[in-house]
Parts: C-alpha cells; sequence; structure tokens
C-alpha cells in the first residue's frame, strides 16, 4: 500500500470513529440513564430534582419497580408521605416479589398508623425471604406497636434466630417480655446477659428498666 493509499485509510477510519462517538451521543436518554441521574441526586440530597428524574425514568418505563421504590425514598425524605406511600405502593405492583419495596411499604404504613396494610405488606416481605432478619425485626415493631405483644415476641426471637448479633432484636424481644408479664421477666434478663456483650448502650438502658423487677 503506497503512503497516498495509507493516508486515506487513515482519514476513513477517523471518521469513522466520529461518527460512532455522534451516533451514541445522539441517542436518547434511557430510564436507566434518568434512573442513575435521580441516584446521583438523591444522594446529593437533592430531593426535588431527583423526584424529576425518577419520574423521567418512570415515563420511559412504566413498570419501572426500583425507580418507584427511589421516587418513594425521595418524597419520605421531603416529608411528602402520601406521595411516598403512594410511590411504595406503585413499586410492588410493578414487581410483585420485591422485597425492599414491601419493606418500605410496611414501615411507612406503620408510621401513618395503617396497621393492617403494615402488616400485609411485611408479611408478604417474609414470605418472600423468611430468613430476613430486618423484615422479621420489622414485623416485631408493627405488632409492638399494635400492642398484640406476644405476636411480637414471635417475630423478634425469629429475628434473632436468623441474627444472632442484632442487638436492636435482641432489645425489642426484652422490652416487649417485660411488657407482657412480670413471668416473661427472667427471659427479659436473658436477653439482656446476651445484650451485654452486642450494645453497652442498649444493654445499659434496659438494665434500668429491669430494675426493680
Amino acid at each position: 500500500m503506497n503512503s497516498g493509499s495509507r493516508t486515506i485509510l487513515i482519514f476513513f477510519m477517523l471518521l469513522s470513529t466520529a461518527l460512532v462517538h455522534v451516533t451514541v451521543f445522539a441517542q436518547q436518554p434511557t430510564a436507566k440513564t434518568f434512573f442513575a441521574i435521580g441516584v446521583e441526586e438523591a444522594n446529593k440530597m437533592e430531593y426535588s430534582e431527583a423526584i424529576d428524574a425518577f419520574k423521567h425514568a418512570i415515563t420511559l418505563k412504566p413498570d419501572y419497580a426500583e425507580a418507584y421504590l427511589h421516587l418513594g425514598n425521595a418524597y419520605y425524605s421531603l416529608h411528602r408521605y402520601e406521595e411516598a406511600l403512594d410511590s411504595f405502593k406503585k413499586s410492588v405492583k410493578a414487581d410483585a416479589r420485591y422485597l425492599d419495596a414491601y419493606l418500605s411499604l410496611g414501615s411507612l404504613s406503620s408510621m401513618l398508623g395503617e396497621y393492617d396494610g403494615a402488616v400485609k405488606a411485611i408479611k408478604t416481605a417474609v414470605d418472600i425471604n423468611p430468613q430476613h432478619a430486618e423484615a422479621q425485626f420489622t414485623l416485631g415493631n408493627i405488632y409492638s406497636e399494635m400492642e398484640k405483644y406476644e405476636e411480637a415476641v414471635d417475630a423478634y426471637k425469629k429475628a434473632v434466630k436468623i441474627k444472632p448479633d442484632h442487638a436492636a432484636a435482641h432489645y425489642n424481644l426484652a422490652v416487649t417480655y417485660i411488657k407482657l408479664n412480670d413471668k416473661m421477666i427472667s427471659e427479659a434478663r436473658n436477653e439482656y446477659i446476651i445484650l451485654k456483650k452486642l450494645d453497652k448502650e442498649l444493654a445499659a438502658e434496659l438494665e434500668e428498666m429491669l430494675k426493680g423487677k
């Protein structure tokens, strides 16, 4: 190949590469593009901008369960709880096996006093993964708020069985034992012994509660 031909070949190679880059940049943004922007804005605590980005992602992909979940989280951060709740509901509708969305839906429903919906959501999360300690722990918290202490004990016991070093679950289990009746104080003291090795601050709080019992 002579020098002139080589020069022409190099020119067309460079031109081809440039056209590829132009084509890439000319492509329309995808749902994933807007989702990534939303996550970035949320990480910067720019929640209004994050909401706009997640909405764009959902417009392009109406069944985008993860985008609905993050949209709900952004609304929650702005204390727009009803909109957050609606987003979480849409997330589980888009993906009936989305455990994280059920946890968010259950926790917020409980916070808003919608206990039946909260229990239903967290029980679904437990059904999806019975070995998920945080789901069991959250279920225990909801039952405790409903003053269904026996059910709460059962959920907390499952949480600590799955994750023996779950300090908050041990603490809440002990507190629930105390709320049940005096016959359960020995069980509460057993949790205190475990908790001393896991979290000294929580153990100290529990010790105060156990004084005089």
